[in-house]
């Protein structure tokens, strides 16, 4: 009979203390966020992901009462900045940039410890389109005098992206000009790639346009990806079989609390519905985006299973 008792005390107390547990996780939780959130952007600083980061970042802080802090991770085209997230606490105050394809192309690479579908995404914000440009002081003014120029010299001309989803983005539109290039591959990201186009230390480089958009006082874009002509690139050709779109988004590390994401996820509609935001995106050659938590797994599930 002592023996019943004591273990229907030891299973009360047990039972006590899982409850107390869950109480006070759900209070944690109810009270998120209480300090300041640290955002990491993968890249250098001046480059799309930078931008978004700054433009989000005072709805951010309005929605949430608390600070957000904008931390830099630059390297491996991403990748240091993805794996440093994938490494961080699943508390909702680490959260970071999200740009599709590159976090799933950088996680195929040598030595990655991070898969796609890890991270817990928060929502995807705007896309843009591919673009070539060219320095504007460049002999090669319009796509057919690039293509001529690669043709007549094989492997000559030199083009610069970021990193392996650069590569991969290049070698789609290279193979479909039927030329032969050399590429750059730039770590850190466009804001590096930049001075290397003002300068002419590149022949070309390969990005969204939402660069060649901010950058026309450097660069002269000669062909963009997809059907639609670039509001914001009036004249410039359109490649319809090259279907480089790049997508920006906020994602938390992997196993990150829904009630949490479902928070995050509030407040980030909250700044990019900010007219302020959608303006600028709009102005700087964008597509803005609104998502729920469902429609960004839903996206990024896609997403995998076109690029893996």
């Amino acid at each position: 009979m002592k023996f019943k008792i004591e273990n229907i005390i030891k299973g009360a107390l047990a039972s006590f203390i899982g409850a107390s547990m869950a109480f006070t996780a759900n209070i944690a939780f109810a009270d998120y966020p209480d300090k300041d959130i640290t955002f990491i952007v993968p890249y250098s600083p001046g480059g799309g992901s930078d931008q978004m980061a700054r433009r989000l970042q005072p709805g951010l802080e309005k929605a949430l009462g608390v600070n957000v802090k904008i931390v830099y991770k630059t390297g491996g085209g991403g990748a240091v900045g993805f794996s440093e997230l994938h490494r961080s606490k699943p508390d909702g105050y680490t959260i970071s940039n999200v740009v599709v394809p590159n976090v799933i192309i950088t996680s195929k690479g040598d030595g990655i410890g991070y898969k796609p579908k890890d991270f817990s995404y928060i929502g995807m914000t705007e896309a843009a389109v591919g673009a070539l440009m060219v320095p504007n002081d460049s002999p090669y003014q319009t796509l057919d005098q690039f293509v001529a120029a690669a043709k007549e010299k094989p492997g000559m001309l030199t083009v610069a992206g970021v990193g392996s989803t650069g590569a991969n983005r290049w070698g789609g539109l290279a193979e479909i000009l039927g030329i032969e290039t050399t590429y750059v591959p730039v770590s850190g990201g466009v804001g590096k790639m930049m001075p290397m186009l003002a300068g002419s230390h590149v022949d070309g480089g390969m990005t969204a346009s939402n660069h060649a958009t901010k950058h026309k006082a450097i660069v002269k874009a000669l062909v963009v990806a997809g059907n639609n002509e670039v509001a914001t690139l009036p004249g410039v050709p359109t490649e319809p079989a090259w279907t480089y779109v790049t997508t920006w988004g906020i994602m938390a590390p992997p196993g990150t609390p829904a009630d949490i994401v479902a928070k995050l996820n509030s407040a980030l509609r909250e700044a990019a519905t900010d007219a302020s935001v959608r303006d600028a995106l709009v102005k700087g050659g964008y597509n803005p985006i609104i998502q729920t938590v469902d429609e960004v797994n839903a996206f990024m599930d896609a997403q995998i299973a076109i690029y893996e």
